[in-house]
């Protein structure tokens, strides 16, 4: 496989380009990658076992897990993920002493040193936590009301929380993209002309001017998009804010890279299970992938099927399953077209080393290209 990039344009914080000379499965798995395994910075506030903030003062409208949840969906711009976790806490400590609604933002956040005391300047806070670029406004926290009487005082929030490192595989707060996407892309010169044999054979026909345009709308809305270029798909990337679109790809590739070399040390340290399988298929053995899914498995399969299936034609099956959503471990299942005897398990170990090693170097060219 040969992967190109093509058609490279940026639009604000929307990135779009063509990624060609591959199959849909290895175009998915780095979609997939980008929407759910790409880290970021955090504040885990999901559960109790895993909580890592703690409101001391709440006297808002809003209870506390609203509160974490609101916290939880802000994002963090700092990309070095070394340098906030363990070190520096995140601070709010407002009360409403005015006469009107106040209303905490992330401006009102200080980041202090954990071993100093020190806090961050106002200059690096606001660098973290960002105002809009459109409309210059900070991210509204929590609304608190003024207070009545002296008996009753104006709303208070005080709250710490820890910086953590996740990703949006865990919850999808701790997203990168608010898009990514693909399609196939389309084959201009094909599609036109099919265009021009229907057109043909309506002015046969004698219909008007008006019943052409309305098919042809029809043609352009429909039929045309099932007129494309073979492994040719356009994406589109938009950021959140934390990273650029370009480093996004780069980041997403270099996961998949590493996920692929991961899989070969545990493939040649026996730890990936390769049983025979108990079906009426002869030579057929099932490959379990622990804690992987579609992700991994299609790209796998696709370089199974195209290597050792059309290719070599040793196998006479390839076909991956996930047998149900919230199973951790997923299955390929293999068949020999003749019997391997013994070095059965041999063969599938380095006919899935060669898989990965190819998906690999894959991921390696696209990521040169960013």
């Amino acid at each position: 496989m040969n992967p190109a990039i093509t058609n490279q344009s940026e639009d604000g914080d929307v990135y779009s380009f063509t990624l060609s000379g591959v199959n849909v499965s290895l175009a998915n798995a780095l979609r997939r990658i980008i929407l759910s395994e790409i880290p970021t910075y955090a504040f885990i506030t999901d559960t109790y076992e895993n909580n890592k903030c703690n409101i001391e003062v709440n006297t808002s409208r809003l209870h506390n897990e609203i509160i974490k949840q609101r916290l939880g969906c802000i994002p963090i711009h700092e990309t070095d993920l070394d340098i906030l976790t363990d070190k520096y806490v995140l601070e709010v400590d407002v009360k409403n002493q005015t006469d009107n609604v106040l209303y905490v933002t992330t401006e009102h956040f200080r980041i202090r040193n954990k071993s100093t005391g020190n806090y961050l300047t106002e200059q690096e806070t606001k660098r973290i936590f960002p105002a809009n670029r459109i409309t210059s406004q900070y991210i509204d926290f929590v609304r608190l009301k003024p207070g009545i009487s002296d008996s009753i005082p104006g709303e208070q929030l005080k709250l710490t929380a820890e910086f953590s490192v996740s990703m949006a595989k865990v919850n999808s707060m701790y997203n990168v993209v608010s898009k990514c996407a693909y399609g196939n892309t389309p084959d201009s010169t094909k599609i036109s002309e099919a265009w021009e044999e229907r057109l043909a054979k309506m002015v046969s026909d004698g219909m008007t001017e008006q019943e052409i345009n309305f098919h042809k709308n029809n043609f352009n809305t429909l039929d045309s998009q099932r007129i494309f270029k073979p492994e040719s798909f356009d994406f589109v990337v938009q950021t959140v804010g934390v990273y650029d679109n370009r480093s996004i790809i780069k980041k997403g590739c270099a996961v998949l890279q590493n996920k692929f070399v991961a899989m070969i040390d545990a493939i040649n340290s026996d730890i990936i299970p390769i049983e025979r399988s108990e079906t009426t298929m002869d030579q057929c053995f099932d490959i379990t992938l622990e804690d992987e899914d579609y992700t991994m498995g299609k790209v796998i399969e696709f370089v199974l099927y195209d290597s050792y299936y059309e290719g070599e034609k040793i196998l006479s099956f390839c076909g991956f399953k996930k047998l149900h959503p919230h199973l951790s471990y997923s299955t390929i299942r293999v068949a020999f077209g003749r019997d391997p005897g013994n070095e059965g398990r041999r063969v599938c170990k380095d006919m899935l080393i060669d898989a990965c090693t190819q998906a690999q170097e894959v991921y390696s060219k696209i990521f040169s290209m960013f």
